[in-house]
């Protein structure tokens, strides 16, 4: 999920109530206060005149008054409680990242997630070989019990500041990772976006249950399998792909966050490519962020100098040094990124179109790059697609 720096939004509890300490206050062991029942004070003697009866009865109604007060506070105290919650859950509405103690199982329409921590999501599917494991999380290859899909479970244990959001149609907070996903999920399925088809939100931990086409492997184990580099054809194909799937996202409210080969699968049949793991993700924005949670090799420049970015421009970045990984098999050193800068890069073997991309996408200054939505306007692209052309490659 790449490298996480820390980006905590601290909700100010003392806006909405007075902060109270869990731990009950200890109480003082050397004095003690002791009130009397009525029963067991001491008798008074009839003899000793109508002034001690009226004595007595004047303590009496002093400690009536006494309990009734007593009695009014604890009343009250109980509405002010009863209102809490209520209260709590209006000024939560104008949050957008918070971070509960406790969240619960939601209950949507689609994806349906288990309805209680009752009903175990895993009871639904039976698992198989670990695809992957990383940071807190463990994927496993699954099937679905009642109609035999393979899908992939990915098992998330929950960190002390693990990060919540709050999106529409969903009371509850939830993970950032489950929230973004559905987020990227709405609207017309999306090809290049990977499908969310069942979680649950747990306590300690949460559940993803994610669709899994077979044979897939990620971008890093495919560059693998073809000796580290690709031909341009086959990269302008998945480039076409991957670039699709950040504007989806951008369309759909979602800064992905962590572009980057890893989080591409493709699939060794058809060759489609989809985009995975929102989990350093954030809301779409139109000003400038200023942490970043994804991979260092990755970072725009602008980062580095100002310690902020726009999404967009970053993820232009981003795109840029997954086109010059796959064809190259390494990352752009830094010779390579001043000649991008001064638009002087080029390689023999490349047409000049790719050089040129390459050129407009690894430029130093964020408002000289290439604009996301532009890429695929972009002369490189507008060729036959890898359907209509052969490629001298073996899957």
């Amino acid at each position: 999920m790449g490298q996480r720096i820390s980006r905590v939004i601290p909700v100010n509890d003392g806006a909405v109530y007075d902060h109270q300490s869990s731990t009950p206050p200890t109480p003082d062991t050397d004095k003690a206060e002791q009130h009397l029942h009525p029963c067991d004070e001491p008798l008074v003697d009839i003899g000793e005149g109508d002034a001690q009866r009226r004595e007595e009865e004047e303590r009496r109604e002093a400690w009536g008054e006494e309990e009734e007060e007593k009695e009014k506070k604890k009343k009250n105290r109980e509405k002010r409680f009863w209102r809490l919650p209520s209260f709590l859950k209006a000024a939560r509405k104008h949050l957008k990242m918070i971070r509960p103690g406790q969240t619960e199982v939601q209950l949507i329409e689609s994806p349906s997630p288990a309805s209680s921590a009752d009903d175990d999501i895993m009871c639904r599917y039976e698992l198989g070989d670990r695809l992957g494991v990383g940071g807190f999380g463990v994927v496993h290859e699954a099937c679905r019990v009642e109609d035999g899909l393979k899908v992939a479970v990915k098992d998330v244990m929950k960190t002390h500041d693990m990060e919540y959001l709050t999106i529409p149609g969903h009371p509850n907070p939830l993970p950032v990772e489950i929230a973004l996903t559905l987020l990227a999920n709405e609207g017309p399925s999306a090809p290049e976006i990977i499908k969310l088809l069942d979680w649950q939100d747990l306590r300690d931990n949460y559940v993803m249950v994610l669709e899994c086409p077979s044979p897939c492997e990620n971008l890093v184990s495919f560059l693998e399998g073809h000796g580290g580099r690709l031909d341009e054809g086959l990269v302008r194909h998945i480039m076409r792909q991957a670039t699709q799937a950040a504007r989806t996202c951008c369309r759909r409210g979602v800064f992905h966050g962590d572009i980057k080969l890893e989080n591409f699968i493709v699939s060794k049949d058809t060759l489609q490519v989809k985009l995975i793991d929102f989990g350093c993700g954030d809301i779409m924005r139109k000003s400038a962020y200023t942490t970043l949670y994804g991979t260092m090799e990755y970072y725009p420049p602008e980062y580095r100098v100002k310690g902020k970015y726009h999404a967009k421009s970053a993820m232009s970045w981003s795109l840029g040094v997954i086109l010059f990984a796959m064809l190259f098999g390494h990352f752009p050193t830094g010779e390579d990124l001043q000649k991008t800068k001064l638009n002087l890069w080029s390689e023999p073997r490349l047409s000049k179109d790719c050089c040129r991309l390459i050129c407009s996408l690894l430029q130093h200054k964020s408002k000289r790059r290439l604009d996301l939505g532009k890429i695929l306007h972009h002369d490189w692209f507008q060729v036959l697609s890898l359907r209509s052309a052969t490629f001298a490659f073996v899957v």
